[in-house]
């Protein structure tokens, strides 16, 4: 694990680096020729996949975490098992899901307010996406495999190709004038290039797999339901919180205010998912270490020291990097998106500098909810999914109260403030929990992961001071520069304030020398003490 822990997070970061570049591109081309609303149509569809796909969400949860445990156990067997009868539930499942979706299409397109000139394409649209992202989910199996087994890195390769498949071919599609159909046949290829290569690569890389339908039992079926059922139920809490917003505004003030919620998250989004590659990684090494040094009666000494190093690590990098990705567009919010998109949309700025704020206090769960999810102890994630609807259902109507009105910018704000309440409450659980001393985890973890905004503030007053008179693309120009030097800057404040020593050695280790062979990145991960 210590090998392949490290590998899988690089491969994964560089993945995600990869997505946000070709994301960023999408936007802008594709409102070049579709109207705003169609756009918000787009996003309001995946909203829907999303709450349809929960149905069985929950499964790849125990796919990854059971898997690990009987690979480290040697227990192939019981892993074979596992899968046969998770795939003999999924599918049945998602197909019945799909055939209820064309029932109901009618009612929820009335829900959502589709105008009648965007009725054909939406039913179109949704469901084939709603058939597209439902297979992707119900033959997960073989992929969360390969990830149980310590292969996040070919994971990640697939998921390279096929993202760069799909932005290839929106770009010619939708210049085409197949507007949002492209962007949902786009889609579709993308779905079916990575279910095929994980099932090939799933069957060329673990010998011991096999799935029958013999293989199918009972035993099996229990824990998919036991484990799988709490899963299912924060699948679906996660997936409402994350788009909760558009959830909302969608109904309540227009697919307009949809759309714009939708672009004020993205870049935050897309910036947050780099150091999710951690949270990705630990969930499955966690799941290791419970099945090869926990005995099942007792925890050992070595156990918990070896879960504590996982968790602070996991945390510090996570937390480093998100403050290095989000500090940037939060100080420089409405620059960044009038450069992106070339309009301004009122009340973007203040959505993006909040949403930056919000997803780096929701990834700093991220390490909590992983690790304690791999050791089994899944029940203390809903310490931050209730507490955030809880917030939710007195920030969101307090909003409407303020600002008199239903808006995108209250809906927003609302979510915002509601996620930074309930990611303290599970941090102050998670900590109890783990045996985490709070005064260890705000030097280690939280701040070097604000150490960043002390270099994106003032890059952010030199923006508004001298690139708000610039036309769009010289404003792009000098936020390419601004970017720069703020990196630059960052690097530098990071190399001399908040790396050790051992972390400088290890980081070291990682690039090429010539003049003589570096010891492996491995062999020099910095100890708990460092």
């Amino acid at each position: 694990m210590r090998r392949s822990l490290p590998r899988n997070i690089a491969t994964d970061i560089g993945a995600r680096i990869a997505y946000l570049v070709t994301r960023l591109a999408v936007p802008p081309f594709v409102l070049a020729h579709i109207a705003l609303s169609t756009y918000g149509l787009w996003t309001t569809a995946f909203v829907v996949v999303s709450y349809i796909g929960i149905s069985t969400m929950g499964l790849s949860s125990v796919y990854i975490k059971y898997v690990a445990e009987f690979s480290a156990k040697g227990e192939f067997e019981r892993a074979n098992r596992l899968l046969s009868s998770g795939l003999a539930v999924t599918i049945p499942v998602c197909v019945s899901t799909f055939v209820a979706m064309c029932f109901i299409w009618p009612s929820l397109s009335h829900f959502l307010h589709v105008a009648p000139a965007l009725q054909g394409d939406a039913r179109e649209v949704v469901l084939t996406v709603v058939a597209i992202f439902l297979a992707s989910i119900g033959l997960s199996g073989f992929r969360d495999a390969l990830v149980a087994e310590q292969r996040t890195a070919q994971v990640q390769v697939i998921w390279i190709v096929s993202f760069v498949l799909e932005t290839a071919l929106i770009f010619l599609l939708v210049g085409l004038g197949r507007g949002i159909r492209g962007l949902a046949e786009a889609f579709l290829v993308r779905t079916i290039l990575e279910i095929g290569l994980a099932f090939w690569l799933a069957f060329r890389s673990l010998p011991w797999l096999r799935i029958s339908a013999s293989l199918v039992e009972l035993g099996s079926l229990k824990l998919l339901f036991n484990f799988g059922t709490t899963a299912q139920v924060l699948s679906f809490l996660a997936v409402a919180l994350n788009s909760i917003e558009r959830a909302v505004a969608a109904p309540l003030v227009g697919l307009d205010a949809a759309a714009l919620l939708d672009l004020a998250k993205k870049l935050p989004t897309m910036a947050g998912s780099v150091p999710m590659a951690f949270a990705t990684s630990l969930v499955p090494a966690a799941s290791f270490l419970q099945g090869g040094l926990h005995d099942g009666s007792e925890e050992s000494e070595e156990w918990k020291q070896t879960v504590h190093k996982l968790y602070y690590k996991g945390a510090r990098y996570m937390n480093l990097l998100a403050g290095l990705s989000l500090a940037l567009p939060a100080c420089t919010s409405g620059l960044i998106l009038y450069a992106w998109i070339g309009k301004h949309y009122q009340g973007g700025a203040l959505l993006m500098t909040a949403f930056c704020l919000s997803t780096q206090a929701n990834l700093l769960t991220g390490p909590g909810t992983s690790i304690l999810r791999g050791i089994g102890k899944i029940n203390e994630e809903f310490y931050y999914a209730l507490p955030n609807i809880a917030f939710l259902a007195a920030t969101l109507p307090l909003s409407r109260f303020l600002l008199h009105a239903w808006t995108a910018v209250g809906v927003g704000l609302a979510v915002a403030v509601s996620t930074l309440l309930a990611a303290a409450i599970f941090l102050v659980r998670a900590h109890k929990v783990l045996g985490i001393p709070l005064q260890k985890y705000a030097r280690q973890v939280l701040l070097p992961g604000f150490a960043p905004f002390l270099v994106g503030l003032p890059m952010g007053a030199v923006g508004l001071l001298f690139f708000t008179h610039l036309s769009r693309w010289e404003e792009v120009g000098a936020l390419t520069l601004l970017g720069s030097v703020y990196m630059a800057l960052c690097l530098l404040l990071i190399a001399a304030a908040v790396l050790t020593e051992g972390e400088k050695l290890w980081f070291r280790a990682m690039i090429p020398v010539k003049r003589r062979p570096a010891r492996r990145a491995s062999e020099m991960i910095p100890t708990s003490g460092d």
